[in-house]
């Protein structure tokens, strides 16, 4: 069993104009025993495309075509696997007094703890360690403290990996998930997360959750 987990969105300009401007970060977890499927779905819709697109290193949400998002969430969707995720509304008054001051990655490591915490509970899982994979966005010693702070307290062992999602079919489906669920917060276009809406097991805005 595996947990990929990708974002849509950054923390960037918290409580400025740029938060207005977008104002949600979403956190979306695509939980998965098999990841055949997966690779397939992508390795399909890479396919239908031109020559000079299929190229690319990687398919992503917010470069894909309409028909290319909608085969692929479809194609999602239709596997053994669930979709989880939290989202953070970025403007909130509560949000931005207890992180006043505190440097950013704490945040994101709170989101990703508590996105974590609520799968692992909602989410009947085999004993043995839950593999969880994550695009790459820290390395040495701050990926290892990243590392140490989720599987603090979770009371499960996980295997934590950063993987490069160029080479990773299951981390380019999982940010067209993220991507599907920020145009439903960010837009009220529900066009893409219907698609998936039936797979999604947990939804957690981040305050009302701790």
């Amino acid at each position: 069993m595996k947990v990929y987990i990708d974002e849509s969105g950054n923390l960037g300009g918290l409580g400025s104009k740029v938060s207005e401007e977008d104002p949600y970060f979403i956190l979306a977890a695509l939980i998965t025993g098999e990841d055949l499927p997966i690779k397939r779905c992508i390795r399909d819709v890479r396919q239908t495309l031109k020559k000079k697109h299929r190229v690319l290193s990687e398919l992503k949400f917010n470069r894909s075509s309409d028909p290319s998002k909608r085969r692929i969430l479809e194609c999602v969707a239709k596997t053994n696997s669930n979709i989880a995720y939290i989202f953070l509304r970025k403007d909130q008054a509560a949000f931005l007094s207890h992180y006043h001051g505190i440097e950013p990655q704490v945040l994101y490591n709170d989101l990703y703890k508590q996105l974590l915490y609520g799968v692992i509970h909602e989410y009947e899982f085999p004993q043995e360690a839950i593999e969880i994979v994550i695009d790459r966005f820290l390395y040495g010693a701050a990926q290892e403290r990243f590392d140490n702070y989720l599987a603090d307290g979770l009371m499960r062992s996980i295997n934590v990996s950063h993987l490069d999602s160029k080479q990773c079919p299951c981390l380019q489906a999982t940010d067209f998930i993220a991507g599907a669920i920020a145009r439903k917060y960010r837009e009220n276009d529900y066009l893409y997360y219907n698609k998936i809406q039936h797979k999604i097991i947990m939804a957690l805005e981040f305050f009302e959750s701790k």
